[in-house]
């Protein structure tokens, strides 16, 4: 999934910098171009992994999903982390449970 993530963020002169997750939500921590739109970014990501998801994992989905239009949640919690140390908001990704791709 973090290749596709990555594709998103190449085409928006963007940076992944740390990633990590949970079962029902992922942890981002972006160098976001100032160029960009916040709420079009996430949905550039969400749209994108969406269609990677329903093409590797179609049998488990539709079984789930019964053909609902959207894998992610309309929310987000988008937060500035201007103030703090980088290496602290690393950590703090780090440390949620769930795997890295």
């Amino acid at each position: 999934m973090l290749d596709v993530f990555e594709r998103v963020l190449n085409a928006n002169n963007s940076k992944l910098t740390d990633c990590n997750g949970e079962p029902d939500h992922v942890h981002l921590l972006i160098d976001l171009h100032p160029d960009n739109n916040i709420s079009d970014f996430i949905a550039s990501l969400k749209s994108a992994s969406s269609r990677v998801l329903r093409e590797k994992y179609k049998t488990v989905i539709d079984k789930y999903y019964w053909g609902k239009a959207k894998l992610w949640h309309d929310s987000k919690c988008i937060v500035s982390c201007g103030g703090a140390p980088l290496e602290m908001v690393k950590q703090y990704i780090q440390n949620q449970s769930g795997a890295r791709e």
